[in-house]
């Protein structure tokens, strides 16, 4: 479990954005990250593949994917972006459902409904939010005016840190990765110390080859001068 926590934690989660047409998914995602990331139309559809934009949260790299809006396709295309977004909401670690507040509340939508998701409601600045959909608690936001985003976002880092288990204090289980850790934190304090630059610029460097240690990146050639330095071998 801690191995792969401490995997998400490196590679990132995916949380994916799924609802019917119109219900307000794309403008959420630009709401989110603050800037256009997905074209925003009155026209539904206009969502056809999967858009997607990075966000920290509480430290937690997170893929946020903008996806088609479900419903009976009209074509192929349609038809195909939104196998896509079936596809990317079972992949996903957390499945954000949203929903309009002056629409009633569809199947597609409602199909993937539960305790493992999050329930928006957005639009509340058009129609009153019900509190629950599906037995779920619902969340109610507008990408429109801002209502509700800080909430989401406090509600989103919440599910990045319990889902990588991030602030709990078991991810360095192994002993090399805490030697790693121990060893990076000293040279970053001897770095801060009245050195010359040339030393500063030392300690930093093994600094972060201690982090590469912890992380995995590493070349194979700094993973060679380890076993000849370290073992003594052709001496």
């Amino acid at each position: 479990a801690d191995a792969r926590r401490g995997e998400l934690l490196r590679e990132g989660l995916v949380f994916a954005i799924i609802g019917a047409p119109n219900a307000g998914k794309s403008s959420l995602l630009n709401a989110l990250i603050g800037r256009e990331a997905a074209i925003v139309s009155a026209r539904a559809g206009t969502t056809r593949d999967i858009v997607e934009a990075r966000l920290d949260l509480a430290g937690v790299p997170v893929t946020l994917s903008d996806t088609a809006g479900l419903r009976e396709a009209s074509d192929e295309i349609e038809a195909e972006g939104i196998k896509r977004a079936e596809r990317r909401a079972e992949e996903a670690q957390l499945v954000i459902t949203v929903f309009a507040a002056d629409q009633r509340p569809d199947a597609e939508t409602l199909h993937w409904v539960g305790p493992q998701s999050l329930v928006l409601v957005n639009k509340c600045d058009l129609a009153a939010a019900p509190d629950h959909i599906g037995g779920v608690a619902a969340l109610a936001v507008s990408a429109r005016d801002g209502t509700g985003l800080a909430a989401l976002r406090q509600r989103l880092a919440e599910a990045a840190l319990h889902l990588t288990g991030a602030g709990q204090g078991n991810q360095l289980t192994r002993p090399r990765h805490r030697a790693a850790l121990t060893e990076a934190v000293a040279l970053l304090a001897e770095a801060t110390k009245a050195h010359p630059p040339e030393l500063t610029a030392e300690a930093l460097r093994a600094a972060l080859f201690a982090l590469g240690r912890l992380t995995g990146r590493i070349g194979v050639e700094e993973i060679l001068d380890i076993v000849f330095r370290d073992f003594c071998i052709g001496k």
